[in-house]
């Protein structure tokens, strides 16, 4: 189970996801625990997992350093879209650039072909993309590798600042849940840079029955001593009951509500002076207040356990 996470060349980094495997680090443990290797080995850019091989294609260039790079570039693209209902092409190939003298390799990146048919869309990797939708903090777009299975491509909007949600919490959520076999009501991580991150995509049709093996995330809850999952926030489950969006699980402690409503209020008021108070709008509309006004009741109703 280990080696499926280990990154070849980064020995200490393997030390720290097999720390992540075994015990769920808070967002601020993980993100400072990355900032310490990051500081010591001198590399800025970090990758959690590796690729599975069928999302790769080695045949036209394309191995696990050029598809992350290429998510890299493809997460900026998702945050800065305009529209929530855009639906892309892209086509990867590696190719060789002359400069001078010298031949050096690079990524060959173009877009639409399908509109626009070439001899380029025919021998390339191809990556469909489309734009399901926004939260608080990022934009989720399922994509398609080379017509395979449809992923969960999640972007952030801030992904250095360190709160309960996004890729310093959820990140090390996924490697734990995967180490720990919670398949039967949560998505499964795949793989994931410091702004993005690939999960398994999840039909409506989906039942928890259907899945072979595993545990659920409440069995291990009550092993670990871990939050339980929010029955108010309706838009992260599916119809059969199965989480989307595994942002907020943590472990539970004595003064861990005070703890989040401080870094939500800083997280939103960071938020209104990066992108002015218009940005809160959304969080003011009659479901979203209904949705708070209930949440107030469960936090100070000790029958009602939410995260």
């Amino acid at each position: 189970m280990l080696s499926l996470f280990l990154i070849t060349y980064l020995s200490p980094f393997a030390a720290l996801v097999a720390q992540a495997q075994k015990e769920l680090l808070s967002p601020h443990k993980f993100y400072h625990l990355c900032q310490q290797f990051y500081q010591k080995s001198g590399h800025q850019r970090l990758y959690f997992c590796t690729p599975s091989p069928e999302l790769l294609d080695l045949k036209n260039g394309i191995g696990t350093n050029q598809l992350r790079k290429f998510l890299d570039y493809l997460a900026n693209y998702v945050i800065y879209s305009a529209q929530d209902d855009i639906q892309e092409y892209f086509y990867l190939k590696r190719v060789k650039l002359r400069i001078g003298q010298e031949t050096k390799p690079a990524l060959l990146v173009k877009k639409n072909l399908s509109i626009y048919p070439s001899r380029l869309s025919i021998h390339a990797l191809k990556i469909e993309l489309e734009i399901a939708g926004s939260g608080m903090i990022g934009r989720v777009a399922r994509i398609k590798i080379n017509n395979g299975k449809d992923l969960a491509f999640k972007a952030f909007f801030d992904p250095d600042f360190v709160w309960q949600h996004g890729p310093w919490a959820e990140i090390p959520i996924g490697i734990f849940l995967k180490y720990c076999r919670v398949t039967k009501d949560m998505p499964e991580f795949l793989f994931a840079g410091q702004a993005w991150a690939v999960w398994e995509w999840i039909y409506p049709s989906t039942n928890p029955d259907s899945r072979q093996g595993g545990i659920t995330y409440e069995e291990l809850a009550i092993k670990e001593g871990l939050t339980r999952l929010n029955p108010l926030n309706f838009s992260n489950y599916n119809p059969h009951n199965i989480r989307l969006d595994p942002g907020g699980i943590q472990k539970d402690y004595l003064g861990r509500r005070f703890h989040d409503l401080f870094w939500s209020i800083l997280f939103y008021l960071r938020k209104a002076r990066r992108e002015g108070l218009r940005s809160l709008t959304p969080y003011l509309s009659p479901k979203m207040m209904r949705y708070m006004l209930l949440r107030l009741l469960a936090l100070i109703t000790p029958g009602v356990n939410n995260n």
